[in-house]
């Protein structure tokens, strides 16, 4: 255990009180709180202050060294939608599947023996690394630590999809809890993909379960890859940020700026990859805000 003090420069003790204190009172070391998205609400616990600081040079320091794999596109450095979208592209089928409630079903007793037995830390270490990176017996939701031990924990089914995936000629990626198989017949891997995430206590979301042919549109996260020589973005999430400004007619002033703020900024992020429909929502935007001068 000292070598995990020097290596994240934390004194051991202090790791052991954090470590007793969040397991004794979920209050003590985060802040829990909703946030809706749509129809739904997720429960976020957010670490805080002292035990972000642990979690990220946790991350930085022990899990990130340990490699999380070529498939993981989702809480990687130096990956993002884009790295994960782009391996699609021009493919004749694309199948997507959705892990349900991916972090709260990972549970500490297969986080401890993941770092025991797959990544052969010390019982002791394990033990600290697993009471450090869980809360409630389950991932949290909001832990710097959260996507990089999903990662390493649904690293042995990306492993174990490999074989296949290469024997028929396919391409597989993994953001954080979003699985894409594309190529000529992607479908003769989803029963596999199941039995495998079913064997680390995880299951597919059926209603996500989506196999998309050419003719569709096949939209990986958040990308359309239909095209095989550029990803662009859906018409749905242009016509998202269309409808935004078009709302701020009907917004209170005072919300104005941050919302205008995050309108530029989705803006942007179109314009990456559809700088038409980005210049013209610009202008949008210009016209709807200097009506409010």
């Amino acid at each position: 255990m000292q070598r995990l003090a020097w290596l994240i420069r934390v004194p051991i003790e202090q790791l052991k009180q954090m470590a007793d204190s969040i397991q004794e009172d979920r209050n003590s070391y985060y802040r829990h709180f909703p946030i809706k998205t749509g129809d739904k609400v997720r429960h976020i616990d957010h670490p805080k202050p002292e035990l972000l600081e642990v979690q990220r040079r946790l991350v930085r320091y022990v899990l990130t060294p340990m490699g999380f794999g070529d498939a993981a596109h989702g809480g990687v450095r130096g990956r993002s939608p884009q790295t994960n979208a782009r391996v699609h592209q021009g493919k004749r089928c694309v199948v997507k599947m959705d892990v349900k409630s991916f972090f709260p079903s990972v549970q500490h007793t297969r986080v401890y023996r993941m770092f025991r037995h797959e990544h052969g830390f010390g019982e002791d270490v394990a033990r600290l690394l697993t009471r450090l990176v869980t809360l409630r017996r389950r991932l949290p939701q909001g832990a710097a630590t959260s996507p990089a031990v999903a990662n390493h924990f649904a690293m042995t089914v990306d492993e174990q999809l490999r074989p296949e995936v290469e024997r028929h000629g396919l391409k597989y990626t993994r953001f954080i809890d979003d699985l894409t198989i594309s190529g000529d017949q992607p479908k003769l891997l989803i029963n596999q993909a199941t039995r495998l995430l079913k064997a680390r206590g995880l299951t597919l979301a059926p209603e996500k379960l989506k196999v998309c042919p050419r003719g569709s549109p096949q939209e990986v996260t958040g990308l359309l890859v239909n095209d095989a020589k550029r990803v662009t973005i859906s018409r749905q999430y242009r016509d998202a940020v269309r409808s935004s400004i078009h709302k701020l007619r009907s917004l209170d002033r005072h919300k104005w700026q941050s919302a205008i703020e995050s309108i530029k900024g989705k803006i942007a992020y179109i314009e990456q990859f559809n700088k038409g429909p980005a210049a013209r929502l610009r202008r949008y935007l210009a016209d709807v805000t200097s009506e409010g001068v």
